[in-house]
């Protein structure tokens, strides 16, 4: 078996947040033997896949396919181009990005049957290999492979739906609102919100229908960052807050997934409140979410327990962005210094703690170590600086608001920001 051939299993691993070091230790292996599982030496012991399933978040058959992995998508994966994130300029790499979306949104919106000609439906197990994909794409900051990729996947998961036994329709929904929400977030980085809210409202239907939580919890959590685009933070807090409680009733939270939801849930409500100005309920909010987090989550950072990988750290962010709304700028520095970013191990989160710092000291008149934390993020992921407007606004502030920071011009130049 060639090594290409286990890549799904690869990416899987990688979405769920584990390390080949850590999935060892989970599965009380050594790390070499998850080596030769990817590099496709050997498989699994047959007594160790209902284990490995479960830390997955698969079916045992799903986890076969993925160790057997269809030549199908093989191929599909080895026609993915790595492409230089910043190739073309700007304004071609926001067409490139916009064309993306434009394509999911045809499809899914405008309800056009001519669209899905010639697309075959899959299984399960390789549409999820697909969807795994894009979620790496999306964590790691590749932008143009996720945007050239939605289009031709959200047919093929609207084809998959439709075709598949009844049994198995209710884990494509969820598969098709995980890639809802990756348009949906796409089209939000580029400011496109009305496309984003049109997208989100896909995302919402395929998530309820999946009767999957833990995938309705992401999407409203997706959900009210459109909400909040549009000035309704009262809707979006009570969205978050709504299937937080559902979770609660539904599951009475327990340990590792739901809980990390529910966390998830209620540090966006505590957010949201603070961008409204409502103080004490989004520190209450938070206090609610950082207990949950510490009695029934995983104490190890890198652990995912959700199926985007929400972790310790990922909560903890939300420590600096609830008080850097609210203000308190000291008290969100001091949560930043609490994680070290090396442990971020997604790349879209760690760009984010860098934004909130820089975010932070900006709004504190600190101005070198904002544009120090600048330069940070700029360094991880050159396109998030220049496609996203915070930076935008941020260098012009601190270009006007003071002495000239060494290196300051340099960077506004190479980053296009006027």
């Amino acid at each position: 078996m060639n090594a290409a051939k286990r890549r799904g299993f690869a990416l899987r691993r990688r979405n769920r947040g584990f390390t080949q070091e850590r999935l060892a230790a989970a599965l009380e292996i050594d790390r070499t033997t998850v080596q030769r599982w990817e590099s496709g030496e050997c498989a699994p012991q047959p007594w160790m896949l209902p284990r490995l399933a479960k830390i997955l978040q698969v079916t045992t058959t799903e986890l076969d396919d993925l160790l057997t992995e269809p030549t199908i998508i093989a191929a599909e994966l080895d026609n993915v181009e790595t492409a230089n994130p910043l190739e073309g300029g700007d304004e071609v790499l926001r067409r490139e990005l916009l064309a993306g979306v434009l394509g999911v949104a045809g499809y899914a919106l405008l309800g056009k049957p001519e669209a899905q000609a010639g697309t075959e439906p899959m299984t399960v197990a390789q549409l999820r290999i697909l969807v795994d994909r894009a979620q790496s794409d999306y964590l790691a900051c590749r932008y143009q492979e996720l945007s050239r990729g939605l289009p031709g996947l959200i047919r093929t998961a609207q084809i998959t739906r439709d075709a598949i036994d009844a049994d198995q329709r209710l884990q494509a929904e969820a598969l098709l609102a995980t890639t809802y929400r990756h348009a949906t977030w796409l089209a939000l980085r580029l400011g496109e919100d009305g496309l984003a809210c049109g997208l989100s409202e896909q995302a919402m239907a395929a998530a309820r229908k999946s009767g999957d939580l833990l995938v309705e919890s992401e999407v409203a959590q997706m959900g009210a960052v459109v909400l909040r685009r549009f000035e309704q933070c009262g809707q979006a807090q009570q969205l978050v807050v709504d299937t937080a409680d559902k979770i609660d009733i539904d599951t009475r939270i327990g340990d590792g997934p739901n809980a990390a939801a529910y966390a998830m849930l209620l540090e966006t409500g505590a957010y949201t409140a603070a961008i409204a100005g409502n103080r004490g309920t989004a520190l209450d909010l938070h206090a609610e979410a950082v207990q949950a987090a510490r009695s029934r989550t995983p104490a190890q950072p890198g652990l995912a327990v959700t199926p985007s990988g929400v972790d310790a750290n990922y909560l903890g962010l939300y420590g600096i962005s609830v008080h850097r709304k609210l203000g308190d700028y000291g008290t969100a520095i001091n949560a930043a210094r609490a994680i070290h970013p090396s442990t971020i191990t997604v790349l879209e989160r760690r760009v984010r703690y860098w934004e909130d710092v820089a975010l932070t000291f900006g709004a504190w008149g600190k101005r070198k170590e904002a544009f120090h934390a600048l330069l940070a993020a700029e360094r991880l992921a050159p396109q998030e600086v220049r496609l996203r407007p915070w930076a935008h606004r941020l260098t012009r502030q601190l270009r006007s608001s003071g002495p000239a920071l060494p290196g300051l011009k340099e960077f506004a130049t190479r980053s296009r920001i006027a």
